[in-house]
C-alpha cells in the first residue's frame, strides 16, 4: 500500500524541486564572454579549444562599462580603480567612493554599478583564468582571501599614495605582457604576487585586528568554502573536484595532517568525516529531487563505479540508493496525482 504525502509535504517538494532548477539555471560568464559584453578585443589565445591554454591580460581602463549584471566569473579578476562603485553581493550591498583595488575569483557571485563613466585617473584591469595559476600564486591568493569573511566584499581602499605606487606595478605588468622577453611570465607572475601581498599588507594596517585572528580558524573558513563551493552539483555531466583530504590540502597549499588537525581543532570533526558528511547530504538531495540515475549521481559526487556509490550510502545511511530513488518516483507519481 502506497502512503500518499500530505499536500503540505508534497508542496514543500516540489518547492525544492524549483529551487534545484533555478540553481542549475546560474548564470556564469567565462573568460570569452567578458570580451564580448565588453567590446574588447578578444585574444587569439581565448579562441583555441576549450582546455588547451591558459590565459592572462592586463588592460588599460578609462571609459568603463556602467554596469555589470549579477553573476559568477570564472576568471579571476584584480582592477584598479578610482570611481564610485556599488557592488551587490546577495542581499548585501557595498559602496565604494575613490581609489581602490578589487579582488574578484570564481566564487564570488555579483554585480556592480558604476556612478561614473569614467575613472577619474587611469586604471587596470588584470584577468588570468585557473590554468594560469602557479603553485605560488594560489598560496598567496588563499592568504588574501583568508582576511575576509563571507560577508565582506574583497575590497581595499586606497590613499592617493597607494593607488600611484599599485599604478606603478600594473604598469609593469602591461609593459611585460607586451614584451618579448622569453621568461615575461615568470615576471608577470612575480609582479602579481607582489601586488597581492602588498594589498594584504595595507589591509592589516587599515584593519589591525585581522593580525590577531588565528591561522587554523582561517583555514577552517576556507576549507568550508572550498568543501561548500562544489555544491549543489548542477549537472549529471559534472562532478566534484576534491574529494580526499589530500586533494582539498593540496588546493589549499597546507600539509593534509596539518588541515586535519586544524579541523579537528576547529570543529570536532575530521577532515574525512567532514567530506564524506557533506556528500550524503547532496546524495540524498539528488536521489530525493532529481530524475538523475544513480549511476549519474555516482559520478557526479567522484564515484566511478555505481557500487562504490552504493557501499558509500548504505554505510552512511543504513540504505542503498534505490531505496531513496524508489521513494523519489513514489513522491513525484503523488504530485502529479494532486496537480
Amino acid at each position: 500500500m502506497v502512503v500518499v504525502e500530505s499536500k503540505s509535504k508534497i508542496k514543500e517538494n516540489c518547492l525544492s524541486l524549483i529551487c534545484l532548477s533555478l540553481i542549475a539555471m546560474e548564470t556564469v560568464e567565462s573568460i570569452l564572454q567578458y570580451y564580448q559584453n565588453t567590446n574588447k578585443e578578444i585574444p587569439t589565445d581565448i579562441l583555441l579549444p576549450k582546455g588547451e591554454t591558459s590565459h592572462f591580460n592586463i588592460l588599460e581602463s578609462m571609459n568603463c562599462l556602467l554596469t555589470f549584471p549579477y553573476m559568477r566569473r570564472n576568471y579571476y579578476k584584480i582592477c584598479l580603480v578610482d570611481n564610485s562603485l556599488v557592488y551587490q553581493m546577495g542581499d548585501r550591498k557595498i559602496e565604494i567612493d575613490g581609489p581602490c583595488i578589487v579582488f574578484s575569483n570564481p566564487t564570488l557571485a555579483y554585480s556592480l554599478e558604476r556612478k561614473y563613466e569614467c575613472n577619474r585617473r587611469k586604471g587596470y584591469i588584470c584577468l588570468f583564468n585557473e590554468d594560469y595559476l602557479t603553485g605560488d600564486l594560489k598560496a598567496v591568493l588563499l592568504k588574501l582571501n583568508a582576511l575576509y569573511q563571507d560577508d565582506v566584499f574583497p575590497y581595499i581602499k586606497l590613499t592617493n599614495e597607494e593607488y600611484e605606487m599599485f599604478s606603478l606595478y600594473f604598469k609593469g605588468l602591461r609593459d611585460e605582457y607586451t614584451g618579448s622577453f622569453e621568461y615575461r611570465k615568470e615576471i608577470i607572475v612575480n609582479l602579481l604576487r607582489l601586488i597581492i601581498y602588498l594589498a594584504i599588507k595595507i589591509q592589516l594596517q587599515h584593519c589591525p585586528e585581522l593580525k590577531q585572528q588565528d591561522f587554523s580558524d582561517r583555514l577552517v573558513r576556507a576549507f568550508m568554502k572550498l568543501l561548500d563551493g562544489q555544491f549543489p552539483v548542477d549537472s549529471p555531466k559534472h562532478s566534484i573536484h576534491f574529494k580526499t583530504p589530500a586533494e582539498f590540502a593540496d588546493k589549499l597549499n597546507v600539509h593534509v595532517n596539518h588541515l586535519n588537525h586544524s579541523l579537528k581543532t576547529g570543529t570536532g570533526k575530521s577532515t574525512t568525516h567532514l567530506i564524506q558528511e557533506r556528500i550524503v547530504t547532496e546524495a540524498m538531495d539528488l536521489l530525493k529531487n532529481t530524475d538523475w540515475s544513480i549511476s549519474e549521481i555516482g559520478n557526479s559526487l567522484g564515484f566511478e563505479y555505481p557500487q562504490h556509490f552504493s557501499h558509500f550510502l548504505k554505510k552512511h545511511t543504513g540504505q542503498n540508493p534505490s531505496f531513496y530513488k524508489k521513494a523519489n518516483i513514489l513522491n513525484i507519481s503523488a504530485i502529479n496525482k494532486f496537480s
